[in-house]
């Protein structure tokens, strides 16, 4: 839903690399992780016909006709014809059959007077509709142009599907438009994949943690033969040639490696990669692009605005917080600490957050502001336990010197995977620039999820559960914690995750998520994972667009939030301690999730029904709970004997608080 802004943003794509997003470069830490995207490798051409080589009747075999376009022999690319686009003529496509995979799709085109800017004009667009509600199309193309490539890429598809390559008359441009050598391309997977479990933030290997790495590796070798290959492990210091740690594997399908670090030196540069070596001469067949790790003293924590522990909890200058934080929406900024007490927190302002206790704050609209208001802001938002996000636009990005409480950036929002490496870009210079901070990209927990692993230090969905039509049956819902389970796969549950949370009104009904509906959400995502969450939005969209005041409604909408966040945020302790599984000894229903934690001898469950109907549950903690009472509800349970038991309405949450932690 937050594309109904991106266009104040300048782009759905928050990230673009025209520009550092900056801060003063650190002369201690370093900024690690994958040091680049591997390259690609594609399968053959899935398309029929996609040079128009063959005709049938004058139309190219596979693909659809309609009048005005014709093959042209005069004007192409390569071969013999090109496929002729003219004015009034309808949108052409081939329709096929699509294994799961992840796909580019390219075509070659030129433009004589077509269109008027984003208006109109002609694109290349893959349409998995109406089997799937999805569909991807290149920028509008327009004016006059001389053969260009343009590419969808990273597009991901879970299931076979039948889908369309279009070649789209978008808007019913006026001029002419020739397309060539349109390609639909499976993305084989690297010889050799790998992702950094640990460390795993920045490649930073605090030296109070355990000095050993290690990576999740998939092994696709040449033909599939595994046999005829090994997999080598290396870590070296960046600045010499000779290994400090080494390990050969056989090449499995799966397996975790593991590399020792403990003779790494502090604040140097280390690289660790993986190679597919082949067993008959020791050629090296693939490299996968090395992860650059360092060796951190652990006391240097403190010091940074915002880090990640082995644990996966946000740290904020040393101390582990669980996230609770707020986008707000909205033009409008000031040099001064007053403008922002003002227009934040004063009980008579814009945006009254004098009684949310968040913890994190971003404004994408702030990306346009000038470095003396985006300090003054960071400053005010330090003063009240606030760390600041920006957003790293390309009209956003920031002079050198605001840094003392900027966490981070905020880099993606509800992008297409087609722009990852824009994103990773905008990463590796946050990296190198602002090495203690984190960047935060917010996605759909779609399938392409799994594609932004190593975009960016903390990966978040948005499921907004209330966006669209409404079913009957409320299955909406479940997407919370789904998408929030998608995030953690994508990850490979070792980097924290977080959610952002509905709080604008729904297409459907034109409502706001009630006071119950919002705690069920909240915690639904906690059970299923998640590290922080988000609430979209103050601004435009979101609560400012209630009404032109603090009218009523709107004043009860803030205040739910704020019910919300405060319970959450009385709980933080608890929220950010270990999870403590084993406590609960057994959940008689299936459909009930739980998370459980042991903080000062008490237990805490908190559990949440998966399913749109609703269950009863027996709970059986590992001893005798004694009085179980259930936080925020005002009520309690009479257990028997190491068992209590509940009930849920559809997708309903409850925190139990259990007298007895046990052992």
């Amino acid at each position: 839903m937050r594309r109904w802004f991106a266009a104040v943003v300048g782009t759905a794509m928050l990230a673009l690399g025209c520009g550092s997003p900056a801060t003063a470069e650190s002369p201690t830490l370093i900024g690690g992780g994958l040091t680049a995207l591997p390259a690609v490798a594609f399968g053959p051409d899935l398309l029929r016909n996609g040079g128009f080589e063959t005709l049938d009747d004058g139309v190219p075999a596979g693909w659809s006709g309609g009048g005005g376009w014709s093959a042209d022999r005069s004007v192409r690319r390569s071969g013999a014809f090109s496929y002729r686009r003219s004015t009034g003529s309808p949108s052409v496509a081939q329709t096929l059959v699509v294994q799961p995979g992840t796909y580019t799709l390219s075509a070659w085109v030129k433009t004589e007077g077509v269109g008027s800017g984003r208006a109109s004009g002609v694109r290349l667009t893959f349409d998995a509709r109406p089997v799937v509600n999805d569909w991807r199309a290149t920028d509008v193309i327009s004016g006059v142009h001389d053969w260009t490539r343009y590419a969808i890429p990273n597009i991901v598809v879970s299931r076979v599907t039948t889908v369309q390559v279009v070649l789209e008359s978008y808007r019913d441009p006026a001029g002419t438009a020739w397309f060539d050598d349109v390609r639909l391309e499976e993305q084989r997977p690297p010889a050799v994949d790998v992702f950094m479990r640990y460390p795993n933030f920045r490649g930073m290997l605090f030296d109070d943690d355990p000095p050993t790495l290690t990576f999740d590796v998939s092994v696709h070798p040449p033909a599939d033969d595994r046999g005829q290959y090994l997999v080598r492990g290396t870590l070296r210091d960046e600045g010499e040639t000779t290994p400090v740690a080494t390990q050969t594997y056989a090449a499995s399908a799966h397996f975790v490696a593991a590399l020792d670090g403990s003779s790494m030196e502090v604040d140097r540069s280390y690289l660790a990669t993986f190679a597919l070596l082949d067993r008959s001469n020791g050629s090296v067949v693939f490299t996968y692009p090395a992860y650059r790790v360092s060796r951190v003293p652990a006391a240097r924590r403190a010091s940074m605005n915002v880090s990640i522990d082995a644990r996966n909890r946000v740290l904020v200058r040393g101390t582990p917080r669980f996230v609770l934080g707020v986008y707000d929406a909205g033009p409008g900024s000031g040099t001064t600490d007053r403008f922002w007490e003002d227009r934040l927190w004063s009980p008579a302002g814009q945006r009254r957050l004098h009684d949310l206790r968040i913890n994190f704050y971003l404004n994408p609209w702030q990306s346009r502001a000038p470095a003396a208001a985006v300090r003054a802001l960071v400053g005010n938002l330090h003063r009240h336990g606030v760390t600041y996000l920006h957003t790293a636009s390309c009209s956003g990005t920031v002079a050198a010197g605001i840094d003392a409480g900027v966490g981070g950036f905020h880099t993606a929002d509800e992008c297409s995977a087609a722009g990852i490496p824009a994103v990773f870009a905008q990463y590796e210079r946050a990296r190198r620039l602002d090495p203690a901070g984190i960047t935060f990209i917010a996605n759909l927990g779609s399938a392409e999820i799994g594609l932004w692993r190593d975009a960016g230090d903390v990966l978040a969905s948005d499921p907004f559960p209330l966006a669209g039509p409404e079913a009957s049956d409320g299955a909406h819902q479940g997407r919370v914690a789904e998408w929030t389970a998608a995030a953690r796969a994508a990850v490979h549950d070792a980097r924290p995750v977080m959610s952002v949370l509905q709080f604008f009104p729904s297409i459907a009904e034109g409502r706001f998520p009630t006071l119950p509906e919002m705690r069920d959400q909240a915690y639904a995502a906690i059970v299923a994972g998640a590290r922080g969450l988000w609430w979209w939005s103050l601004g435009g969209n979101g609560l400012a667009a209630v009404c032109p005041g603090w009218c009523r409604q709107r004043t009860t909408h803030m205040t739910n939030l704020a019910a919300v966040v405060n319970e959450l945020a009385a709980l933080e302790p608890v929220l950010v301690a270990d999870d403590a599984p084993a406590a609960l000894a057994s959940v008689s229903t299936p459909q009930i999730r739980t998370r459980t934690k042991v903080v000062d001898g008490r237990g805490y469950v908190f559990a949440y029904n998966s399913a749109d109907a609703g269950a009863r549950a027996t709970f059986t903690w590992n001893t005798e709970p004694g009085p179980v009472t259930v936080n925020g509800e005002q009520r309690s349970l009479r257990a028997t004997g190491d068992s209590f038991t509940d009930s849920f309405g559809p997708y309903q949450a409850h925190v139990y608080v259990i007298t007895n932690g046990g052992n």
